[in-house]
C-alpha cells in the first residue's frame, strides 16, 4: 500500500545514532504535531462542538478530559522559575484571580449546551499555579465543573496542581471538601540549594507538611521531580528520590528538564547542565531505585507504588485507545484535542486558547470562543497523535490499532521499529509494541522519528506558504 508515513531503515538508524547524545529540547509531546505548526487562525469551534454532540448521539467518542487553567505564577528571580517555557502572567494580588475567574466562568458557559449529557473522563486544574486561589474559590471551581457535568462518577480523577509553599491546611481541607480528590505538587528539587537556583522559596518542610495534610483529609498526592537540573549529579538526584520515598509518597512524576527559549537556565546556566548522556545515567539510576522500592512505571514519566488507600485511576496524559480523543481546555493558553475515526478528514483538531491575557479577555467580552490558533489534522496526523499518546503510556496494543485503522501498527512504521529494536528501545510481540530499556527516556526521539516523513511535508508547506506571501 502507499504509506505516506514510511521511513527508510537506513535513515531511521542514522536518525537515532545522530540524536542519542543530543539534548531533547522538546520533551514528550501529547499530540502531533508540535504547536509550532498550529497556524490556522480561524478555528471552527462551533462545528467541533457539533461534531462532539453527533459522535455521542451515535454512542461514539470518548469521555471528555477537562482542563481548566489559571494564568498566574508568583514572581521569582530569575523569572519563570529559571526554566519554564509555558506562558504565564506575574501574580500581583488576589484581585487578579477574582477578575480572571469571572472570565473563566463566562467561557465555560459557552460550552454548557454542547457538553450536556456527555461523559466526563478526568478534571485537571493547572496553570500557572492553581493553588494561588483562596479557600472559597475551590468550591466555585467545582461548581463550574458541576455546571458543565452535573453527574460526576466517583472514579473520575479530579486533580489540582500547585507548589508546596502555597498549600495550607485550610486550603487542603477546602480542596477535599469541594470535591477534588488529588493534588499534584511541583516540587522539582528536594535539595534546597539546587531548588534555589530557580528562585523558588520553598523549603522541604512545605512539601512534607502538605503530604501530611493530604493524608489527613484523604487526598491522593503526587509530587513532580526533575532530573538534568543545573549542577545536579546522579548522587544528589538519588538522595532526593530516597528522601521522597521515605515520606511514603505513592505517586512520583520524574522527568528530564526541558531546556530552551529565553529562559535563565538556557541563557545563563547551560554550562551547568548535565550532558544528555549524564541525564541518561540519571534515568537509569532512578528507574532502578524506584523499581527496587516497589514502584511501577506507568508512563515515560510517572511511577506508582501500589497500596495507596487514596489512589485514583491514573488517566492524565495516557490514552489507551486509538479511535477517539477529547480534551477540552478552558482558560488562558488552554489546549483542546479533538478527533474520532468516525469523523471525516478536516474535522480533527488541536487548538490553543489565547496566551495573551488581554486577547483572551477581549474574545470572551465579545462572546467569542477564545481560540487563538489551531491545527486541522489529516487522518495520518490523527493516527500519529494516538500513536504518540499510547507510547507515552509505554506501549501500543496492535489489535486495538488494527481494529481502528485496519492496518497493523508494525506495518505502518516497520523500518522504524526494526531500527529501534536494534537499539533495544522497543520489544515487538504479536500483541504489543512496548518501550523497554532506555526507550522511555528516548520517547521524544522516538516520537520525532515516527513523524519525520509527515514533519518533512509540513516544513515544506510552511516554506512554500512563506515564499508565496513574500511574492
Amino acid at each position: 500500500m502507499n504509506n505516506p508515513l514510511s521511513i527508510d531503515y537506513d535513515f531511521a538508524r542514522s536518525f537515532i545514532e545522530s540524536h542519542l547524545d543530543k539534548r531533547q529540547v522538546n520533551k514528550i509531546q501529547h499530540s502531533f504535531p508540535s504547536p509550532r505548526f498550529w497556524n490556522e487562525t480561524n478555528v471552527p469551534v462551533q462545528r467541533i462542538l457539533e461534531d462532539r454532540q453527533k459522535l455521542h448521539s451515535l454512542e461514539l467518542g470518548s469521555p471528555i478530559n477537562l482542563y481548566l487553567g489559571v494564568p498566574y505564577c508568583i514572581q521569582t528571580d530569575p523569572g519563570k522559575c529559571g526554566y519554564c517555557l509555558f506562558p504565564v502572567e506575574v501574580f500581583t494580588g488576589n484581585i487578579d484571580l477574582e477578575v480572571y475567574f469571572g472570565y473563566l466562568k463566562r467561557e465555560a458557559a459557552m460550552y454548557k449546551d454542547a457538553v450536556e449529557g456527555l461523559p466526563l473522563g478526568a478534571v485537571f486544574f493547572g496553570g500557572g499555579t492553581s493553588n494561588l486561589y483562596k479557600e472559597p474559590k475551590y468550591f466555585e471551581l467545582m461548581d463550574l465543573v458541576h455546571d458543565l457535568f452535573p453527574q460526576i462518577p466517583s472514579y473520575v480523577d479530579i486533580t489540582l496542581e500547585g507548589i508546596p509553599q502555597l498549600f495550607t491546611r485550610d486550603k487542603v481541607k477546602a480542596i477535599k471538601e469541594a470535591g477534588m480528590n488529588r493534588i499534584s505538587m511541583g516540587v522539582q528539587q528536594v535539595n534546597e540549594r539546587l531548588n534555589s537556583l530557580s528562585g523558588r522559596k520553598q523549603k522541604t518542610r512545605h512539601t512534607i507538611q502538605t503530604l501530611e495534610w493530604a493524608q489527613e483529609f484523604g487526598l491522593a498526592a503526587n509530587i513532580d521531580l526533575i532530573f538534568g537540573w543545573p549542577q545536579q549529579t546522579v548522587e544528589t538526584m538519588i538522595e532526593d528520590l530516597e528522601t521522597a520515598i521515605s515520606w511514603g509518597v505513592y505517586d512520583i512524576t520524574h522527568y528530564e528538564l526541558n531546556v530552551g527559549g529565553p529562559t535563565d537556565f538556557a541563557l545563563n546556566r547551560y554550562h551547568e547542565l548535565p550532558s544528555t548522556l549524564s541525564n541518561l545515567e540519571m534515568y537509569r539510576a532512578s528507574r532502578d531505585l524506584l523499581k527496587s522500592h516497589g514502584f511501577e512505571q506507568i508512563t515515560a514519566y510517572n511511577w506508582r507504588k501500589p497500596g495507596d488507600p487514596n489512589a485514583r485511576p491514573y488517566e492524565e496524559g495516557v490514552t489507551r485507545r486509538f479511535d477517539s480523543m477529547d480534551t477540552l481546555g478552558l482558560g488562558y493558553a488552554a489546549l483542546t484535542f479533538f478527533g474520532d475515526v468516525g469523523l471525516d478528514e478536516g474535522h480533527l483538531w488541536s487548538l490553543i486558547n489565547w496566551s495573551n491575557l488581554n486577547e483572551y479577555k477581549a474574545a470572551v467580552d465579545a462572546g467569542r470562543f477564545p481560540a487563538e490558533h489551531g491545527f486541522r489534522h489529516s487522518c495520518e496526523d490523527f493516527m500519529l497523535s494516538l500513536v504518540w499518546r499510547n507510547l507515552f503510556g509505554l506501549e501500543i496494543d496492535r489489535e486495538r490499532f488494527r481494529n481502528t485503522f485496519q492496518v497493523d501498527a508494525y506495518e505502518v512504521f516497520e523500518e522504524v521499529w526494526k531500527a529501534l529494536e536494534d537499539y533495544e528501545f522497543v520489544k515487538v510481540t504479536p500483541e504489543k509494541i512496548q518501550l523497554i530499556g532506555d526507550g522511555p527516556f528516548y520517547t521524544p526521539l522516538i516520537q520525532a522519528l515516527l513523524a519525520e516523513s509527515r514533519y518533512r511535508q509540513l516544513r515544506e508547506k510552511m516554506i512554500s506558504e512563506a515564499q508565496t506571501k513574500e511574492m
